[in-house]
């Protein structure tokens, strides 16, 4: 018995006239026929009761006209889903982003136009550091990770650098410097800085130094933190300053106030990564969607 069995024999139930049926179903009167006749034998029971009058179903064939439509339906319902995952329109995606990818909006707007055009795909966010993003993508634990690019990444692992920013300058709200809107980078020698212990893990820990370096002097690291949001918690506490993406000016962090650097050329950079050969559909459509928002003009400058 295959699917075609039962629409024919629903046409047929529904007719309850075998010519019209066939024209209902674009098929010769004499086939539609054959086929019910076989249906029947496959089944070992009559579904119609035939005279040359009428046709009527039998009691089986009123129980097996449920049951048909039922399955016709799920087969139907079975297809759509197959050709909506396909197209990348369900499934599941497992996103991290640090912390100052947040506080771009970029990242809210693709997953909120994403959400409206695929309402089917479920998707789970994480807030992770770069070092473990790196390893869950390995892994398999995560799809797409928004993080700080490593100089390499590692093997089976691409990623596309999405969005560039400057370093600006984290200052405890009641130190001197804080009087200034826009400070030399000069005017850090000897100050207490607080840097972040995942860059020496991917190679960053160059960064406040080439800062520094403009300045001419030798830096003064204090302490490390693992992460961002603890590395502001100490500069408001006094432990020291600390050089954080621009995003972060939208962070509001009691007894923090944030400065743009006089001259610098160093940017925080963003990278979108993943499985370079992933053939997730709907990780694919995720990523299609993040290229075309980046295209806009608003967001096109800063990548």
């Amino acid at each position: 018995m295959e699917l075609r069995h039962l629409r024919y024999f629903e046409a047929a139930a529904e007719e309850l006239h075998f010519s019209r049926a066939a024209e209902r179903l674009n098929i010769s009167a004499p086939t539609l026929t054959q086929q019910i006749q076989a249906l029947e034998q496959d089944l070992g029971v009559m579904l119609f009761r035939r005279t040359k009058r009428s046709v009527v179903l039998t009691e089986a064939g009123r129980r097996f006209l449920d049951e048909a439509r039922a399955t016709l339906r799920q087969a139907e319902q079975a297809a759509l889903m197959a050709r909506q995952a396909a197209r990348g329109e369900i499934g599941r995606i497992e996103i991290a982003y640090v912390t100052s990818a947040s506080c771009l909006g970029l990242i809210s707007t693709v997953l909120a136009e994403f959400r409206r055009a695929n309402p089917y795909v479920d998707l789970q966010l994480h807030r992770m550091e770069t070092v473990r993003q790196l390893n869950e993508l390995v892994r398999g634990g995560i799809d797409i990770g928004f993080l700080r690019p490593p100089l390499r990444y590692p093997i089976g692992l691409t990623g596309t650098l999405i969005w560039r920013q400057p370093f600006i300058v984290a200052i405890p709200e009641d130190h001197a410097l804080a009087r200034d809107n826009r400070i030399r980078v000069a005017a850090l020698a000897g100050e207490p800085l607080i840097a972040s212990s995942v860059e020496l893990e991917l190679g960053f820990g160059g960064l406040i130094q080439e800062i520094a370096t403009e300045g001419k002097f030798a830096p003064k690291i204090v302490g490390r933190a693992p992460d961002i949001l603890t590395i502001l918690t100490l500069v408001s506490a006094g432990f020291g300053l600390a050089f954080v993406p621009e995003s972060f000016c939208k962070v509001a962090i009691p007894g923090v106030v944030y400065r743009h650097l006089a001259s610098t050329g160093k940017n925080a950079l963003l990278a979108a990564a993943r499985r370079r050969d992933d053939p997730a559909p709907a990780v694919k459509a995720f990523m299609r969607l993040l290229r075309t928002v980046l295209s806009r003009d608003e967001w096109k400058m800063r990548h």
